[in-house]
């Protein structure tokens, strides 16, 4: 759908080795759309400075719509037979999951039978609204762990649609967990690899499970969604060796395997409570 905007993103996501999700930010001023298909699904996050009305023609039906920020509209691939026009600018969020990708995670989840997401007009779902921003926020920053984030997000943002606006039925299934024998292996894995990126998907490997359930399990498991557990491991880490040595911050930022030394950096004092030279005084 985004392809026949007349503007240029503001920030998108498409540049990027993202899987399976772009998000983009526009600004549109008044407009009209001819009728729409689109084959992956949309998630459309309403930012506007004043009651945003949208009509929708179909023929000689015209429907009429009143949205305010926050409020979504869930747009699931296919053909829409409408056209649309709104009368006052608006800077929307607007975030593309791919098809197949869904049809992949959803077939991951065997405690459900297959889901089709629900077209929705217009509702109301914080959760999907922060997804939605902080998503775009990591499309325009270079974030610490950035792909291990990005994908952790996707997971939840799926997981999310998947229980709450999919219809299923969920299938008897008996309790699941995680393993300490799973844990471990992670946490050898961590050891042994700190300086290379970590994924969501080669996490789950260890665990021999798919993504899906090993973002869920993990969470139960440890408490954290396994970013913010390796986040916090390598900050323990880091920890470790400023007592240690006398490292320079771009040389343990790499050692460690973040994106960058001011990441590392705003990481180190976001857990801390201090920046790492600090840590290495006291």
């Amino acid at each position: 759908m985004t392809d026949s905007f007349y503007a240029p993103p503001l920030i998108s996501s498409a540049p990027l080795p993202w899987q399976g999700v772009r998000v983009e930010q526009y600004h549109l001023e008044a407009g009209r759309l001819a009728a729409q298909q689109h084959e992956h699904h949309l998630l459309l996050l309403y930012q506007v400075a004043q009651p945003h009305l949208v009509r929708r023609r179909d023929g000689a039906r015209v429907s009429e719509t009143v949205y305010q920020t926050g409020d979504l509209g869930l747009f699931p691939g296919g053909e829409y037979g409408t056209a649309i026009d709104w009368t006052t600018p608006s800077d929307n969020i607007y975030l593309t999951l791919e098809a197949p990708y869904f049809r992949q995670v959803a077939g991951q989840d065997t405690t459900r039978t297959p889901a089709v997401l629900q077209k929705r007009m217009k509702f109301n779902d914080p959760f999907l609204g922060q997804l939605s921003r902080q998503l775009l926020a990591s499309a325009g920053s270079h974030r610490a762990l950035g792909r291990l984030y990005v994908e952790s997000l996707t997971a939840t943002l799926c997981h999310h649609l998947l229980a709450h606006h999919a219809t299923s039925q969920r299938r008897p299934e008996g309790p699941a967990r995680l393993g300490s024998a799973a844990l471990a292996r992670i946490e050898a894995y961590l050891e042994a690899h700190a300086a290379e990126p970590v994924t969501l998907e080669g996490l789950a490997e260890l665990a021999n499970l798919s993504v899906f359930h090993f973002a869920r399990l993990f969470k139960q498991a440890t408490g954290l969604p396994p970013y913010q557990y390796v986040l916090r491991w390598k900050i323990e880490r880091a920890k470790h060796l400023l007592r240690r040595d006398s490292l320079a911050l771009a040389d343990l930022s790499d050692e460690l395997g973040f994106a960058s030394p001011i990441s590392f950096a705003a990481a180190f004092k976001r857990l801390v409570g201090c920046t790492p030279q600090q840590f290495q005084r006291r």
